[in-house]
């Protein structure tokens, strides 16, 4: 992506949406923190369809500073989306994501630097605590995380999108397109030294939370489906149980019918049709939600649309001969690129 950009040595992919209250102070505190590292370096916003003021921001900070560049999705598309085309976008040799909304604190890039320097190739942090979110919310996250850690084998409790990857694991992490994306889980499949750095979130400097809690049922599901196919052999399993009770509960009836206390015809009845529907019910959704996602991946829709890039270097321009002949359809003309 980009092969024409100067080189660079550490690359910054902060996905924004609707953050014009802190964008400026979020700047001012990144800035700080990649001057102190003393190396050349890029920041790259990727605007999720934002609709305040964010992308006048991002449009005015790229003109200001030649190291920030921008990419405008045609719409929302989601974070996990947007951090993937950051990582498509960046050219250095170690990316750095983090969110623009101060929680995932600047100043601790200096540590995951320190980390990539001792020769660790994906560097990802834990959060120990989060000021200011409730308890109930905590509470919800650790348990997606512990449901994660049950069916897929990958404990990613309290992992974050605020990490660095060197240049290597980055290439093989792009190598994978699946629209279900969850990137802490494929951060954690494409292995190669990983090290962890805990820390504690802070509160959001403005604003609410972008990240609702249909955001977090989509991490689980992912986290869940992409990386097991545990759910599908427990569908078998609890099929099994089911005849398993059916058949103990046919052979205590057995036993109970001459004393005379075998339950009526109808308890019978009704017992059986409630766990055959309640097991076709389960057995349908689990076996749904992957023939879902492989439904979706088999349309090949592109990952995400970019309206408009901001600030990358572009390459050379064509002959003159070439530009005459192309310069009246392209001139005025907003340009778009799709990313499958």
């Amino acid at each position: 992506m980009n092969d024409v950009t100067p080189s660079v040595t550490f690359s910054f992919v902060v996905p924004v949406y609707n953050e014009q209250e802190g964008l400026e102070a979020f700047y001012a505190r990144l800035t700080a923190a990649a001057e102190g590292l003393g190396e050349p370096y890029e920041i790259i916003f990727v605007n999720d369809g934002s609709t305040d003021e964010t992308g006048a921001i991002l449009r005015r900070l790229a003109g200001e500073d030649i190291r920030v560049r921008a990419v405008e999705f045609s719409r929302n598309f989601g974070h996990q989306l947007a951090l993937t085309a950051g990582y498509d976008h960046a050219g250095g040799r170690a990316v750095i994501s983090l969110d623009g909304d101060c929680q995932h604190p600047p100043e601790l890039i200096g540590q995951l630097v320190a980390r990539w320097r001792e020769g660790f190739e994906v560097v990802y942090t834990v959060r120990r605590d989060t000021e200011g979110i409730s308890s109930i919310r905590r509470a919800i996250g650790r348990g997606v995380y512990r449901l994660i850690a049950a069916v897929s084998g990958m404990d990613l409790t309290d992992q974050a999108d605020f990490r660095l990857l060197d240049r290597k694991a980055l290439d093989a992490l792009k190598t994978h397109r699946e629209q279900a994306r969850f990137l802490r889980g494929l951060v954690r499949q494409v292995g190669f030294r990983q090290t962890a750095l805990p820390y504690v979130a802070a509160q959001r400097a403005t604003g609410v939370s972008r990240y609702p809690l249909k955001q977090l049922l989509g991490m689980a599901t992912a986290g869940v489906f992409n990386f097991s196919l545990a759910p599908l052999r427990l569908a078998a399993v609890l099929g099994g149980l089911m005849l398993a009770a059916a058949a103990t509960y046919f052979l205590v009836c057995l036993v109970l019918w001459p004393l005379g206390l075998s339950p009526a015809g109808m308890v019978h009845l009704w017992a059986f049709v409630t766990g055959m529907f309640g097991v076709n019910f389960l057995l349908l959704g689990v076996v749904g939600e992957y023939v879902g996602r492989t439904f979706e991946q088999a349309k090949g829709r592109p990952l995400y649309i970019v309206r408009e890039t901001i600030g990358f270097a572009t390459a050379p321009p064509p002959p003159a001969d070439e530009r005459a002949a192309d310069a009246a359809e392209d001139d005025d003309r907003q340009r778009y690129s799709v990313f499958t």
